[in-house]
């Protein structure tokens, strides 16, 4: 059974709301039988009354600007008229009576929620500065829902009825108290999801520092191996570089000796091959080229060259030859193909009237005659016309006579340059063979300081060979200098001691991976920071933290899934006693106001899910498993049930009597009525108004309305009038106090 609370809506503040430009207070007292009571407010169409609603519905939290009949946040401040100026700031604030304190520790609680133009939107608690949602969870703690049936306004009575089943799942599960504990599960539901994303960034964190942690163990702990490892590399250089200067002591005794039998040999190798130089400059002194050789050569060339220079004349005079003879011949150009086809068609045609006339029994002799005459003749015009060859080039003498003289003299002049051609050609064989008697000896004389020659070059090539070996062994022996430098400077001067004491039994490259080694080893320590203890002992405490705090979440996860858990099970159980009481209620007033029928709220189940192979798959999810509440209701004398095939009139009653049902099983401190009794007839409001005077007792009614049974039971009646000013102002009438006056 849900235990009545002592809280009722205690007073309304209005300053620059809509058309309340100056400051409005509304009383809410308590009526003389001492219960909660109807609070009627009334006044013509445009006056303003329903803003009182809006402004109720606003300082409750209203964020949706269509429920408060307004297009932009701005339009519930006063916009101003032809007499007065536009407001600055809306603001509107509600005072609430907790006489119990039985969920609030306050007696009286007043909440405002104030906009001014620039956009600057600010809530209060008791003149606290709060959030929206501290003020949502305060009404909910009330048992006052924001959207649902506390504030039902213009046209929302059907709203019930026309929404869909999940919808009014939510006004139902408000209208059972069920808000705070849905708030508390939604709360608990974002902690939880918060735990676990920080639990996720631990244990990412975890999983970052885990291995830099490693790390920095690892690099602790060679730190103290640095001595060890020094005193082994120490030995291991000794013995190392003690044996490469014994090696390169011997490599480079070895490599000199080499460099000095080469150059010894490349010395006489070249004194030999200048001696051939030598004699063989002597000998070409000894036998003087030939001149006639020369002039020879010359006078061939020069031949050729004329030979050449008359060749391109005779060329370009044919060339002009040929193109007089083009000029001079007539153009001759073949009948066009369009042509043909044109004459073809035209015999064509001819000769299928020439075929008419024949087929008629009585045609003309004569001109079938005449027409098969120009067929012949056309026919034979066109023959000859294709037959025409093309025509051949008159055979007249069209050469130029000078033309073909200076062809002559060219032709004469070529002829008599190629017979000096042979004939110096001829002479010059003949110089070519005494000539060869001479060169004979010569080459062999070459032939002689060639093989000289490359005896030379292999000496010098050797030498070179030697030379690079050389100094390869000094490079190396400068590279080992410098490492040793860089390495074990101290040692230097006792290169020759360790090399003496060097065992000949292990090669000293052998040493080299462990000597590298070891280096990369006190490399690798040696470019640790000196801070690495101190980040060392930082990193640690850090992961020991985020570890802790990883146990820590994991618990509170664990903690928030249970209280979700609970929520979830409190939630089902009150909502199923609830929609039991509420079935029961609506039924009762159903019949109530239609003198009879039946009507039932029906609730909604998720379609089962089927698996592949047809089967019926188990929901996960046991909490919450209805999605939706349908209504079926049926008038009396009839039989549908579908609340979709009632009329305007009816729907209007089955909202009422929905809402009554609400109010009577799980009533509101305070519930305000925005015309919703304006569809109903004098038979109908007078049993709304009776229905609502039976409530008072537990719920305290605001109701605007024009309807007389509403007036009539109300203790307070407020009056709303609109000056030329377009401000709207209260009349206010306490019944109680002036019917006994009657």
């Amino acid at each position: 059974m849900v235990l009545e609370k002592i809280m009722y809506l205690k007073r309304l503040d209005l300053q620059g709301f809509k058309t309340f430009a100056q400051k409005t207070v509304l009383q809410f007292e308590l009526d003389a039988e001492n219960r909660r009571g109807l609070t009627a407010v009334v006044g013509p169409n445009g006056s303003g009354k329903s803003n009182i609603a809006d402004a109720l519905r606003w300082v409750m939290g209203e964020q949706s600007l269509k429920l408060l009949r307004a297009k932009k946040s701005e339009d519930v401040i006063f916009s101003g008229s032809e007499k007065k100026s536009r407001a600055g700031f809306s603001e509107v604030s509600i005072t609430l009576v907790n006489d119990d304190r039985q969920d609030l520790d306050f007696s009286e609680i007043v909440i405002t929620r104030r906009l001014y133009r620039d956009g600057q939107s600010e809530y209060e608690v008791n003149k606290q500065s709060a959030r929206l949602s501290d003020v949502v969870m305060l009404l909910a703690q009330c048992g006052i829902g924001q959207r649902t049936y506390s504030v039902i306004g213009q046209g929302m009575v059907d709203d019930v009825l026309s929404a869909s089943p999940a919808e009014r799942k939510d006004f139902f599960d408000e209208a059972a108290g069920l808000r705070p504990f849905q708030l508390k599960r939604h709360a608990s539901v974002n902690k939880l999801e918060a735990a676990r994303d920080n639990l996720r960034q631990s244990e990412t964190l975890l999983r970052e520092i885990g291995p830099r942690l490693v790390s920095l163990e690892r690099q602790v702990k060679r730190l103290q191996q640095r001595e060890t490892l020094e005193e082994d590399l120490k030995a291991l250089e000794i013995q190392y570089y003690g044996g490469m200067w014994s090696s390169l002591r011997k490599s480079l005794s070895l490599s000199q000796t080499a460099y000095d039998k080469a150059l010894a040999r490349a010395t006489q190798a070249a004194g030999e091959a200048d001696k051939l130089e030598s004699e063989l400059r002597n000998m070409e002194k000894a036998i003087p080229p030939s001149q006639g050789f020369k002039e020879l050569r010359e006078s061939l060339n020069k031949l050729s060259e004329e030979k050449v220079r008359l060749r391109e004349q005779q060329m370009r005079l044919e060339s002009t030859r040929e193109i007089a003879k083009v000029r001079a011949e007539k153009p001759w150009a073949p009948l066009p193909l369009s042509k043909i086809i044109g004459e073809i068609e035209s015999l064509h045609k001819k000769q299928l009237d020439l075929l008419e006339m024949l087929e008629k029994p009585k045609s003309d002799a004569i001109k079938i005659m005449q027409l098969a005459r120009e067929v012949h003749n056309q026919a034979a015009d066109l023959l000859g016309k294709l037959q025409r060859p093309a025509p051949e080039p008159e055979k007249q003498n069209s050469e130029d006579p000078k033309l073909e003289a200076e062809t002559a003299k060219i032709l004469g002049a070529i002829s008599e340059v190629e017979h000096k051609i042979q004939a110096a050609q001829i002479e010059l064989d003949q110089w070519n063979k005494k000539e060869d008697q001479k060169r004979s000896h010569i080459f062999d004389v070459q032939r002689e300081l060639s093989r000289r020659r490359q005896e030379a070059q292999m000496a010098e090539r050797q030498m070179s060979e030697a030379s690079v070996e050389l100094a390869r062994v000094e490079t190396r022996r400068e590279a080992f200098l410098q490492e040793l430098r860089a390495q074990r400077p101290e040692q230097e001067t006792n290169l020759d001691s360790l090399a003496d004491k060097h065992q000949s039994g292990e090669a000293p490259e052998a040493l080299l991976p462990r000597i590298t080694k070891l280096r990369a080893q006190l490399e690798w320590i040696g470019g640790i920071d000196p801070e690495t203890l101190k980040e060392y002992d930082q990193t640690k405490q850090r992961f020991d933290e985020l570890n802790e705090q990883t146990t820590d979440l994991t618990q509170a996860i664990i903690s928030l899934e249970t209280i979700i858990k609970e929520l979830d099970q409190t939630i089902n159980e009150r909502s199923a006693v609830s929609f039991r009481n509420l079935n029961q209620q609506f039924g009762l007033y159903f019949k109530r106001l239609f003198g009879g029928g039946s009507a039932e709220l029906v609730e909604v189940f998720p379609e089962p899910e089927i698996n592949e192979q047809g089967e019926v798959v188990e929901s996960q999810d046991k909490n919450n498993a209805r999605v939706g509440i349908d209504i079926l209701a049926t008038p009396p004398g009839k039989r549908l049930k579908a609340i979709a095939l009632l009329s305007g009139g009816e729907r209007a009653l089955v909202s009422i009597a929905l809402i009554c049902a609400i109010m009577a099983t799980n009533p509101s401190p305070f519930v305000v009525l925005d015309e919703v009794d304006a569809a109903l007839d004098e038979s109908n409001s007078n049993k709304f108004a009776e229905i609502l005077n039976t409530l008072a007792d537990r719920t305290q009614f605001v109701v605007v309305s024009h309807n007389r049974a509403t007036m009539s039971r109300a203790h307070i009646l407020y009056g709303v009038t609109m000056g030329v000013d377009g401000v709207s102002q209260l009349l206010s009438v306490k019944l109680h106090d002036i019917l006994p006056a009657k």
